[in-house]
């Protein structure tokens, strides 16, 4: 199992995260908030950040967030890492990017799109909006 972060205090992680092999960090459903994460889960969140930040500019852009679900083997419309964006961007971040902070917020959140195309199997918007609607 390959790292896509194998550098820096991350290769430790190697058994537990990788955009090559898709896997994801294990956050419980308790966790709501930043400060609810143990450390082991913050710097599993931290490594996949890393792993769509690939410019290692400290913020992810639209290119870097549908790049990293692509590796994840999704296919996100240009509408939905938009909304993706959208729903995670902090207003300490410049336009169109997204800090760790909110990026890690949409993850424990499991109410964003970016929490859908990682964790529960939606290769497109499509396929989610398909599904919401077939439960109605």
């Amino acid at each position: 199992m390959g790292l896509c972060c194998s550098t820096g205090d991350y290769s430790g992680l190697e058994n537990e995260i990788s955009l090559y092999d898709r896997t994801l960090p294990k956050i419980p459903p308790t966790c709501r908030r930043i400060k609810d994460l143990t450390q082991s889960e913050l710097t599993q969140l931290m490594s996949l950040f890393d792993c769509f930040d690939v410019q290692n500019l400290g913020t992810i852009g639209p290119t870097e967030i549908k790049d990293g679900l692509v590796k994840f083997g999704k296919s996100p419309s240009n509408k939905s890492v938009h909304r993706i964006i959208k729903q995670t961007h902090l207003s300490a971040a410049p336009p169109q990017r997204v800090e760790f902070k909110g990026f890690a917020l949409g993850v424990i959140s499991r109410r964003s799109m970016l929490y859908d195309f990682l964790y529960d199997g939606y290769d497109t918007r499509e396929e989610m909006e398909r599904e919401i609607k077939e439960e109605e």
